[in-house]
């Protein structure tokens, strides 16, 4: 393959046609013919999304979009049910806290898929909650959280759903209304394998209700959903939102989806779960173990470094001997794994292989210097 090979967990590499579209003359973000343009971007996500409902496009990183989530959900001095399983679950917390609001940590330990039965019971201690996020693919440990478990616990209490998923939409199926979530947040540069800039904001028809009815409104004006209902309402045909939109970042997400609607989603699921088996399979061979447990992301694997190597020294290695680059770990693990992606343009067998064997080489160079030291 050619390289380097960006192999982290994300952004991705794109295509060429998705870097193309980047390059294209800029347009006016307003009119009929740009808004017919935004819209059917807009439309092409909802497949990948699982849903029919809202769908909102915002100039920013994924945070952008978690932010505005967690500030139409909950206001200052009302309370959050959080999953803290791992470093992008203690995000959502954190956020919250930054905006007043009194978050209850579901904790569970990093590696491990949250228990369902958790959310059961903490909904039952915690009756006056306004609303539960967690995080659908964790990025940090490579965990697939049981969405559809959990939704199902949210309907048959009346609590909104808020769901991260940010690091798995366009790689693995996500099924927004059939799992019962409200608020469903992504960006353009992982699973959608489009250049970073956008983060995507989905609205279930409970969620907008919710949304329109709260008594105090949310705070600020930019990550405030209530102004880009009110802007979408009464501009809509014209210019659907109060800001200038990145509408080359639009057109080359416009270009991506296109490209991952010609394959197919079943067959681009099945692309990367093939790829994430190849590359666990190949580093159990190679005698290394993956921090997940239960169902993984078949976007991203976090791997348990040999003993006495930290995360930095393969990172490294593999970037100067191999052109590959991946990334070390987050929070506690932060020494002691190593991560890489396989989403987009990078999940092949031929960059599963070129990262196996860059891996094997530092392992075989590691135990060299390791004897000749013994």
């Amino acid at each position: 393959m050619q390289k380097p090979l960006l192999m982290i967990p994300g952004p991705c590499a794109l295509t060429g046609e998705v870097q193309a579209a980047m390059s294209q003359p800029l347009v006016p973000h307003y009119g009929e013919e740009w808004v017919r343009e935004y819209n059917e971007t807009r439309n092409s996500l909802k497949p990948l999304l699982g849903t029919k409902e809202k769908v909102y496009l915002t100039v920013g990183s994924g945070h952008a979009g978690i932010e505005a989530a967690v500030n139409a959900l909950a206001g200052c001095g009302e309370k959050m049910l959080v999953v803290d399983n791992g470093f992008f679950g203690e995000r959502i917390a954190c956020i919250a806290r930054s905006y007043g609001i009194k978050v209850v940590l579901i904790k569970e330990e990093w590696g491990k898929p949250v228990d369902p039965a958790l959310v059961e019971k903490a909904l039952e201690d915690e009756r006056d909650v306004r609303a539960l996020a967690v995080v659908h693919g964790e990025t940090s440990t490579g965990v697939v959280n049981p969405i559809k478990e959990i939704g199902e616990i949210t309907c048959r209490r009346g609590i909104p759903l808020f769901v991260d998923a940010v690091c798995s939409v366009g790689g693995m199926e996500f099924l927004m209304d059939e799992w019962g979530v409200d608020v469903c947040v992504t960006a353009s540069q992982k699973g959608l394998a489009a250049p970073p800039g956008l983060a995507i904001i989905a609205l279930s028809e409970k969620a907008q209700g919710f949304l329109a009815a709260r008594k105090s409104p949310p705070v600020g004006w930019y990550l405030n959903l209530q102004v880009w209902q009110e802007f979408e309402e009464k501009q809509g045909h014209f210019q659907p939102y109060g800001i200038t939109m990145a509408v080359n970042n639009v057109r080359a997400l416009k270009v991506s989806l296109d490209q991952i609607h010609q394959e197919g989603l079943k067959q681009r699921f099945h692309r990367h779960e093939q790829v994430a088996r190849r590359i666990r399979e190949g580093v159990a061979a190679l005698g290394l173990e993956t921090l997940a447990q239960g169902e993984a992301l078949p976007l991203v694997t976090a791997i348990k470094c040999p003993p006495g190597v930290k995360a930095e020294e393969i990172v490294c290695f593999l970037k100067e001997k191999h052109d590959i680059y991946i990334s070390g770990g987050l929070g506690p693990h932060k020494e002691d794994t190593f991560r890489v992606g396989h989403m987009g343009a990078m999940a092949t067998l031929e960059a599963a292989e070129s990262f196996l064997e860059a891996l094997g080489d530092f392992l075989k160079q590691h135990r060299q210097i390791r004897s000749c030291t013994s």
